[in-house]
């Protein structure tokens, strides 16, 4: 995987718009595990994850479950296995996280929800341990 900056520089796409890309995944860098569905059989989700006041969104993998995240509103703090030192969300900010991301993460508001835009490849075959699938469901 080659390292990144986002945002990149905004780009002029006409008189009216500009673009600025925030976050992105190389296909070909995702490592299906052996029981994941082929990327090409599964379903774009795009969901709004809300967090409450406090609350913690739980541990979770995103081995099997590729995904680009964007903070609509609130503060966090992201605990995961790519950084030694916590990482801060806020709102604007937009994260990719696959192949042997594990993370958390924990409001750090004690009044205001933490609103988080996903978009993520779902996988919807069987997992290998449905007992507990925390928060990527």
């Amino acid at each position: 995987m080659k390292e990144v900056q986002f945002p990149k520089a905004p780009v002029q796409l006409n008189d009216e718009e500009i673009s600025t890309e925030l976050a992105s995944i190389d296909i070909p860098d995702i490592v299906v595990p052996d029981y994941g569905k082929p990327l090409l059989e599964r379903r774009m989700r795009c969901r709004l994850l809300e967090c409450r006041p406090g609350g913690t969104i739980a541990i979770h993998s995103h081995e099997n479950r590729p995904a680009i995240l964007y903070v609509l509103e609130g503060t966090g703090v992201e605990h995961t296995n790519q950084s030694k030192d916590p990482v801060n969300w806020k709102a604007g900010d937009c994260f990719s996280e696959y192949n042997d991301v594990e993370h958390w993460v924990k409001n750090t508001s004690d009044k205001n929800p933490l609103k988080v835009l996903t978009f993520d490849l779902l996988d919807d075959g069987p997992k290998p341990d449905s007992s507990d699938c925390g928060s990527g469901c």
